[in-house]
């Protein structure tokens, strides 16, 4: 009985120990949760200046749809340029895919900060708990916007790449590989049955003659490819301007209601 008794106390200070280690992990993550929200909360006007600069510079507004369009358009009038990247484009897609990605980033850790601080349920004075869930709800609508236009814009490369395949006054290279396998037995030998295997790859080469030879571009797909990419330029100012917006009311909530947020009790 007595050692039964012991071995239950043992295991209850283990027990007790254990928790207590794993309270004292988890209230650490929340008041470093605090400290990075806080940063955040800090950071929050040169953040906002930063994207709103990446507007400010793009040469096409994101109302500028038919600008846009008719400019790229005037840069793929040569026969070279359709096979040149969009340095508008391109320079725009790399700004905004980082902001994105640094949001989504930045969004997680304000919601580690509210799952963290949110207390154990109560019958009543559960207001700032609403509070949280609130909050809770704005930053993962605002995280999901920006992940869906990063999963979207990923896409631009590939969709570009097969248009600019279809111009037909272009030279197409296309590279085969063939590989032959033989095997030989022979029987009753000097040194008995052998075998023989080899192979041999045959790797080729070849260039297609363009199907427009007069070396100008078709004017329908230069004006595809233009759509192509000013309906990307306009999707990234789009996307950006919802960051922009996004994090103006995230940064609002997150100072008017950060007492309730950090001590929905308290």
């Amino acid at each position: 009985f007595f050692l039964h008794r012991h071995a239950v106390q043992q295991q209850q200070r283990h027990t007790l120990q254990s928790t207590t280690i794993t309270m004292t992990l988890v209230s650490s993550y929340r008041t470093a949760s605090s400290a990075d929200a806080k940063s955040l909360l800090n950071a929050g006007p040169a953040t906002l200046a930063d994207l709103t600069s990446i507007l400010a510079s793009a040469p096409h507004s994101a109302s500028s749809l038919s600008e846009a369009e008719s400019a790229f358009a005037a840069l793929l009038a040569s026969s070279s340029s359709v096979e040149q990247t969009n340095a508008t484009v391109d320079t725009l897609y790399n700004s905004v895919r980082s902001a994105l990605s640094t949001g989504v980033s930045q969004i997680r850790t304000l919601e580690r900060f509210v799952m963290l601080h949110i207390p154990q349920m109560e019958d009543g004075n559960n207001f700032g708990v609403t509070v949280q869930m609130m909050f809770g709800k704005l930053l993962k609508e605002e995280r999901e916007k920006m992940e869906k236009a990063l999963g979207d814009s990923s896409k631009y490369y590939e969709k570009r790449a097969d248009a600019v395949d279809k111009f037909t006054h272009l030279p197409k290279t296309s590279t085969s590989e063939t590989t032959s396998t033989s095997s030989s037995t022979a029987t009753g030998g000097k040194e008995g049955d052998e075998s023989k295997t080899s192979s041999s790859t045959v790797k080729e080469t070849k260039v297609t003659t363009p199907v427009d030879t007069s070396g100008m571009p078709n004017v329908h797909r230069v004006k595809a490819l233009a759509a192509l990419d000013a309906q990307m330029y306009m999707e990234l100012m789009g996307a950006l301007q919802s960051t922009v917006d996004g994090w103006c009311v995230i940064l609002d909530n997150l100072e008017k209601n950060w007492e309730k947020l950090e001590n929905p009790r308290g």
